[in-house]
């Protein structure tokens, strides 16, 4: 499984993801959209031009600007949370 994470330092979501999956030792990639000028194309194309944070993506599956509650069913979903 691969788990990608567009996000920005001291964003609350971002910062409550990262801790999740760092808590339960999953794998993941996070991409800092203040810093990586290819999370910040790849994040225009998903927005219509524009920069949003969150973006989770799962083995492909993109999932825009997630709440914590949507964050939870995915993680439910993919058997990583009870």
């Amino acid at each position: 499984m691969k788990i990608i994470i567009y996000g920005k330092k001291g964003h609350a979501y971002t910062v409550a993801f990262k801790n999740f999956l760092k808590m339960a030792e999953i794998a993941f990639e996070y991409k800092d959209l203040a810093s990586d000028k290819d999370a910040q194309n790849h994040s225009r194309q998903l927005y219509d031009g524009e920069i949003k944070y969150p973006t989770l993506i799962v083995d492909g599956e993109i999932h825009k600007t997630p709440t914590t509650d949507k964050f939870n069913k995915i993680m439910k979903d993919l058997k990583l949370r009870g």
